[in-house]
């Protein structure tokens, strides 16, 4: 064999191996790429007087008595029990590897572990261990305020941090200061911010404020949350994304807090959700933002909520359900609905049950709408739900006064670049993004005849009395798919909404009393006829509203699955897979050179 014909073959088949490895799915790299080796580490045991490092003399770190701080990119195994000590990550130190490894390490008036401005760290939970993350009342400057070490969280991710928990054991954050979990904001000077979680078995007791905070990004992806906050449970200042479209998602309880999930661009793509609120249970809205598009999007997961004394979701701007299975409860007057959005309200898939204490909660839904009924509702009251254009929310994707609002993250590999936010405008500012500027308060001209002044002419041969329009077997005053009488249904009682064939599309036990009942399905057709019973007793009819006969559909959600970190996965296989088929090319190339080269021998 020439020496030619054997170089041709070895490509040959070097080309074959390769476009195997770029068939494999992206998953399974992402999965090795987020792996960390063990050998070679650097292991430190925890007691209350000190840290000793194990198995010789390391580089990369510091010790202060029980105070840890790491210097360099590397992987740190970290165990024992400390009643006065912490793990510092120094400030634009990145590839920081920290894994837990049985450790019990309660900080005195500060974080227990900090990850400084700019840094890059993966907080690991190894598997089969359970480790508990304590701080102090004193943690908190609001109340101490000449504590100068006060971090105000237990995990502390400062302004420009990138920062991933994971791992297969499990981990207990006790916040005895204010935050559990703080994640700092996007700046000029210290770059792009985001807050990672899979993966993870997380209890977080969080009496004095919010259990977990961010100021930019926050992405829950999977695991297993258990939370009790005195404020919020899970906050962003602008986006907080949970779950990924094909994925089971993470499992999330809130036993206690005043508002459930909030940020101003909330997106729930899957997971296993519970909420107990005292407040809204669900909520899109920022205080400090000023005329922004606030966003809240259901595409997936199974949502069990109820507040005592708020709405269970609401936006401040647009509300879409898409899919998924929301149930929703209120115990509340007609100030607080199940429903409620500034802007415009689209069930468009899923299955969604909303039910209240008034029977005065009406609900607007704006433009198609799969198949619902409502009982109860006796007029159209307080629901902010609006038409498009409404005030408050706008036209969907932008804010009422026109200005854009601020793009969304990219998807990336969690070791790579993080995703884009909202810039300030002054470089050497430290603040969080810039805003879009706010509403001139202006409302939309109506169209000709809605001003209120002019009502619009009537079809011929119509007198007033005769409003052909109205739906048959609708009152004056109600929409599609509302009854016209009062219901009530006690507060543990089983209740069926059935079809006029006497099948049962829903069936449930009643979280409070109430008087008003929300139920939206692809398994209902509009126009048909359905009852609402209890205890075998019929309670109220409705017809109902929507656009046919709503079809099952999968939710476009590839807008929602790229603004997460979650991304990580299916990107890191997509920059892999563009690199094999860079490299197939230039051994095409060497193939056809050295044939050529043959054939002229």
């Amino acid at each position: 064999m020439t020496k030619a014909n054997s170089l041709s073959r070895w490509l040959a088949a070097a080309m074959a191996a390769l476009m195997l490895l770029a068939l494999l799915p992206a998953r399974v790299w992402a999965a090795e790429s987020t792996a960390y080796d063990t050998d070679g580490a650097t292991a430190f045991t925890f007691t209350d007087i000190a840290i000793t490092a194990k198995d010789g003399d390391y580089t990369g770190y510091n010790i202060d008595g029980t105070a840890l701080t790491i210097e360099a990119a590397g992987t740190y195994i970290v165990s024992g029990s400390c009643q006065s000590g912490s793990i510092t990550v120094k400030k634009g130190v990145t590839g920081v590897t920290l894994v837990l490894s049985g450790l019990t390490l309660t900080a005195d008036g500060t974080a227990a572990i900090a990850c400084n401005k700019s840094s890059g760290v993966t907080i690991v939970a190894q598997d089969g261990t359970a480790n508990i993350l304590s701080d102090t009342e004193t943690n908190n400057d609001d109340s101490y305020p000449d504590n100068t070490n006060a971090e105000n969280a237990v995990i502390k991710c400062k302004d420009g941090s990138q920062v991933t928990l994971c791992g297969s054991g499990s981990l207990t954050v006790n916040a005895n200061g204010k935050n559990g979990i703080k994640s700092g904001a996007t700046t000029d000077e210290e770059g792009e911010a985001w807050l990672v979680i899979r993966d993870l078995t997380l209890t977080i007791s969080a009496p004095v404020n919010d259990a977990i905070n961010a100021e930019a990004s926050l992405t829950i992806l999977s695991g297993d949350l258990t939370i009790d906050a005195g404020d919020d449970a899970v906050h962003s200042d602008y986006y907080l994304t949970v779950g990924a479209a094909g994925t089971d998602g993470p499992t999330i309880t809130v036993n206690s807090c005043n508002e459930g999930l909030e940020a101003a661009d909330l997106s729930i793509a899957g997971g296993n959700i519970t909420i107990h609120a005292g407040d809204d249970c669900l909520n899109a809205a920022n205080s400090d933002l000023t005329g922004y598009a606030f966003t809240l999007s259901i595409s997936g997961g199974t949502l069990v909520m109820d507040t005592t004394s708020g709405d269970g979701i609401d936006s401040n701007g647009t509300l879409s359900i898409s899919g998924g299975t929301v149930m929703v409860w209120t115990n509340s007057t007609a100030d607080n609905q199940p429903l409620d959005a500034d802007g415009t309200l689209s069930i468009t898939g899923g299955t969604v049950l909303a039910a209240g204490g008034s029977a005065g909660m009406g609900i607007t839904l704006s433009g198609d709408s799969q198949p619902y009924v409502m009982f109860g509702s006796t007029g159209m009251g307080g629901m902010g739900g609006g038409q498009p254009g409404s005030m408050g929310g706008g036209q969907p994707g932008g804010s009422s006064d026109g200005t854009t609002p601020p793009e969304k993250p990219d998807g990336t590999d969690d070791s790579a670049t993080p995703p884009q936010l909202p810039s300030s405008s002054d470089s050497s500012s430290d603040s969080r993004p810039t805003p879009p500027s706010g509403s001139n308060g202006s409302q939309p001209t109506p169209p000709d005849g809605g001003g209120g002044t002019t009502p619009p002419e009537l079809p011929d041969g119509q007198t007033p009395d005769q409003d052909s329009s109205q739906p048959r077997g609708q009152i004056p005053g109600q929409m599609d798919g509302q009854s016209g009488s009062s219901i009530s249904i006690s507060k543990g009682s089983t209740f069926t909404i059935q079809s006029s064939d006497g099948t049962a599309v829903y069936t449930g036990e009643a979280v409070y009393d109430a008087r008003f009942v929300f139920f939206s399905s692809a398994a209902m057709t509009s126009c048909e006829t359905y009852a609402l019973t209890s205890g075998g007793t019929e309670l109220a009819t409705a017809t109902a509203g929507g656009t046919g006969t709503a079809a099952v559909t999968t939710p476009d959600t590839s807008a929602d699955t790229a603004d997460t970190h979650q991304t990580s996965d299916n990107h890191a296989g997509l920059y892999i897979t563009l690199g094999t088929v860079a490299v197939l090319g230039a051994a095409a190339a060497m193939v056809v050179v050295v044939l050529r080269k043959q054939k002229k021998a």
